[in-house]
């Protein structure tokens, strides 16, 4: 018996939004996340279950959170972290998110543990680590 949801990554990341369905179109499209399941209440999308590979995370509406913290969007600065997810291309997925509005803070390099990584901010301020595994320098 499984002590984790079906579907769901056994660390599945939260980030908390200003718009949940502004952020779920901007990962759907940019990121290429799929909708796992949707949370409405009162016929508004209040969060989402999002999954690209194996992996999962969840975005949750300020307002209904109950989180008293200021997100990266209210404070104009970084989180102090970020989310790190593997890719088949990371340069094709750095063009295009690009192309689509997320902002470059690092682009495509290769890293000495082995990855081919990228850092993008998306449009709430979380950062995103994006990488394909190459191997070891």
């Amino acid at each position: 018996m499984s002590y984790a949801q079906p579907n769901y990554s056994l660390v599945t990341p939260c980030v908390i939004v200003e718009d949940v369905k502004k952020s779920i179109d901007f990962y759907t499209r940019v990121f290429g996340f799929s909708i796992l399941e949707e949370h409405e209440r009162e016929g508004v999308i209040t969060g989402a279950t999002l999954k690209l590979g194996d992996v999962t995370f969840m975005v949750f509406s300020k307002t209904l959170s109950g989180c008293s913290e200021k997100m990266p969007f209210e404070k104009n600065t970084p989180s102090g972290s970020s989310l790190y997810v593997y890719c088949p291309n990371v340069d094709e997925l750095y063009k295009n998110a690009i192309e689509k509005g997320a902002a470059s803070i690092v682009e495509p390099e290769d890293a000495f543990w082995g990855d081919r990584y990228c850092q993008i901010r998306d449009t709430e301020g979380y950062i995103w680590c994006f990488a394909t595994y190459k191997q070891a320098a």
